[in-house]
């Protein structure tokens, strides 16, 4: 499967590639290898060298670095970054298990955490599929406010996005169970054996009354309105984008050190990787001898699938080699795009930097 993915990566960078070389005069190739210019080609080849002998001076001008400050976009703002809710539903979504916290019978109502398996109905309200002789149903027919935890595995630790529904819990009715069971046994396949206990196992929906959402080590923890989070679509390429990622890191620091000197205008990268992405942009955390910084780097175009998501990548990543080598040109109709500055921190004096 990996070897799957990773070759079709490469085929969309390459087709990708070659249109934009037939879109900039490029006709074939000749018999020693090299490509062969149409006359259009030519007249491009001849300006890309006049511009090429000011790439250094015209370099400066293709970033546009915005300030972020805290508190900013965490509602209806700039659309550089998801909301709140979008973030909290995404976390919630892309998780199928959670830590469900109940009320104890045993032990006079201290909070007792258990695993569940959920899925979401259409307003982000959890639904669990629990036995009848579960320590945690014992306790929410006796109390029925509850708490679920969720953070994705690929996002764990204190640096992972996580988020906590608080709210109640009841039994669903009859009328709604024969969709359920579909959905239910889609996500979680073990459960259609369960399933066949009808008298044993019973499906319970959650009202979500509030949201508390933590975006990682240092980033937002806050309480997200009720409305926000219901009326909130989880991000789109939330179940690929741990694995592109992990393919953009491993491209090589060259492709990275020049998305930070193009676009964000640091010229002294020692580290750079990607640590998210979403379907607005993608963060990168970049390390020079002095400082840490933190960036976002938003598509140009609108990002719906996985597919859009890598080829909004492969853009930015030629966009910049084109723009580095001085072939501002073929740009001039496009600005750059959007660059948000997170934070800045100073490294501490004496400290090692390790690549």
């Amino acid at each position: 499967g990996g070897v799957v993915g990773l070759g079709f990566f490469v085929l969309v960078v390459f087709f990708l590639w070659e249109v934009r070389m037939d879109a900039i005069g490029f006709v074939g190739v000749s018999a020693t290898g090299g490509r062969v210019r149409s006359a259009r080609g030519e007249a491009l080849a001849r300006r890309r060298w006049r511009t090429a002998m000011s790439a250094e001076n015209s370099r400066t001008n293709s970033h546009v670095v915005i300030e972020h400050h805290k508190g900013e976009n965490e509602g209806d703002g700039p659309a550089y970054q998801l909301s709140l809710g979008e973030r909290a539903r995404t976390v919630v979504n892309t998780c199928s298990t959670g830590t469900l916290c109940t009320s104890s019978v045993r032990h006079d109502g201290v909070p007792f955490g258990s695993h569940v398996d959920y899925i979401l109905d259409q307003d982000g309200r959890p639904i669990m599929l629990l036995a009848n002789s579960a320590a945690h149903t014992a306790n929410l027919e006796k109390h029925n406010k509850i708490s679920l935890f969720c953070q994705p595995p690929t996002s764990s630790g204190q640096s992972g996005g996580r988020a906590t529904l608080i709210g109640s819990v009841e039994r669903v009715s009859r009328i709604d169970l024969e969709e359920l069971v579909d959905f239910f046994v889609e996500r979680h396949p073990h459960a259609k054996e369960a399933l066949t206990y009808a008298e044993a196992f019973h499906f319970y929906r959650m009202e979500v009354e509030d949201v508390y959402f933590v975006g990682g080590f240092g980033v937002a923890a806050t309480w997200v309105p009720i409305e926000d989070y219901t009326t909130a679509e989880a991000d789109p390429i939330a179940f690929e984008a741990t694995k592109l990622i992990e393919r953009l890191n491993s491209s090589g620091s060259e492709d990275m050190r020049r998305l930070c000197t193009i676009f964000c205008g640091i010229e002294d990268t020692f580290s750079a990787s990607v640590v998210s992405l979403d379907r607005l942009g993608l963060d990168i955390r970049v390390t020079t001898e002095e400082n840490t910084f933190e960036y976002r780097i938003c598509f140009r175009e609108n990002i719906g699938t996985s597919f859009d998501a890598q080829s909004g990548l492969v853009k930015l990543l030629q966009e910049a080699w084109e723009r580095e080598h001085g072939y501002e040109d073929e740009w001039v109709d496009a600005p750059p795009p959007q660059v948000v500055r997170y934070f800045e921190r100073k490294r501490e004096r004496g400290a090692e930097l390790t690549q």
